[in-house]
């Protein structure tokens, strides 16, 4: 799972919310452009901690599952489309 894209998503996520309700409220310009920057940089750090959470824990997931763990044994693989075992032919 790429993971690289999250804080930059939540950061703008909060943004937009943020934007949205400074329409709705009727926010002043200067109190919007100063909780905009201070939301931005809150939501990046936010965002960035979700993603060191979810890199640990699917490098863990990584090194965890192996082959055997899926009941596969050498030489055999899955097609893609009818999901049948096929061996492998041995040269």
């Amino acid at each position: 799972m790429k993971t690289k894209p999250i804080p930059a998503i939540v950061m703008l996520t909060a943004g937009l919310v943020l934007c949205i309700m400074s329409v709705i409220y009727d926010y002043g310009f200067s109190f919007l452009v100063r909780t905009l920057v201070w939301v931005l940089i809150g939501f990046y750090i936010l965002g960035y901690i979700i993603k060191i959470v979810l890199d640990m824990n699917m490098n863990k997931l990584d090194d965890e599952i192996t082959a055997d763990d899926l009941g596969f044994k050498d030489g055999e693989i899955l097609e893609d489309m009818d999901m049948e075992l096929v061996e492998e032919a041995e040269d």
